[in-house]
């Protein structure tokens, strides 16, 4: 039980730091030219990046997070078998037939954007 109260205190110390920190400094940090970035210009830049990003992109960032969503819910099928607490394990159980599906698809899609992208390089002479 301690432990739990000590990760929360080094946490919330951990917060307040940083946000002391970024209060008098008045920037969060710097770019790659060396210029300071405000939290709100950060922000921003975040967001434009964000919705800047093509399908293939996507898509390899959805196949990048899959084998730790993967890892997690064998995790927690072990952990909660451990700790006695069957129907979380039976819910993760379940779930891992959705992610599986959801792997393959994801995976047939990143290899019909990679053949379309090949193909439209074909064909524009690259």
């Amino acid at each position: 039980m301690i432990w739990w109260i000590l990760l929360i205190v080094i946490g919330l110390l951990t917060v307040f730091a940083f946000l002391g920190r970024v209060k008098k400094r008045g920037f969060l940090m710097r770019d790659r030219k060396g210029k300071k970035v405000t939290t709100k210009e950060f922000g921003k830049r975040w967001f434009d990046g964000c919705t800047s990003l093509t399908p293939s992109q996507q898509t390899k960032t959805v196949l990048w997070s899959l084998p730790p969503i993967f890892a997690g819910q064998i995790w927690g099928i072990v952990v909660t078998m451990i700790a006695g607490v069957y129907w979380m394990s039976f819910i993760l159980a379940f779930a891992l037939p959705i992610t599986f599906v959801n792997l393959v698809g994801t995976i047939q899609k990143y290899r019909a954007q990679t053949r379309a992208e090949k193909a439209y390089q074909e064909a524009i002479g690259k």
